[in-house]
């Protein structure tokens, strides 16, 4: 690698994953609630799901599925970590550590 060349992990398939999964607040809410808890009901109230609950029903969870990274009960609505929750607990918490450093405001 010359001095100029990002090292291997900037060009990383896995990181471009991790990313992906990260890049909607929805994914990343329900990932770092498994930090603290072993399992969720993202769900909440009556059977009748809203446009939020839709979209994570449809959308959000299926692909944090696929990747790896939740178990999901569709028919308990439960979600739980996945296989690969590890690989993306370590960006979550990069994100928690330099949160002060990102400088988030609730007007963003």
């Amino acid at each position: 690698m010359s001095e100029n060349e990002p090292p291997d992990v900037f060009t990383s398939s896995k990181v471009d994953r991790i990313m992906e999964a990260l890049s909607k607040q929805q994914r990343r809410v329900i990932l770092y609630k498994l930090k603290r808890d072993d399992r969720l009901q993202p769900f909440q109230g009556s059977d009748a799901l809203d446009s939020a609950d839709i979209e994570l029903y449809h959308v959000h969870l299926p692909k944090l599925e696929t990747a790896g990274y939740i178990e999901w009960n569709r028919k308990t609505r439960e979600v739980m970590k996945g296989p690969q929750y590890d690989e993306v607990e370590t960006f979550l918490t990069l994100i928690e550590n330099y949160a002060d450093e990102l400088q988030v405001t609730d007007d963003e």
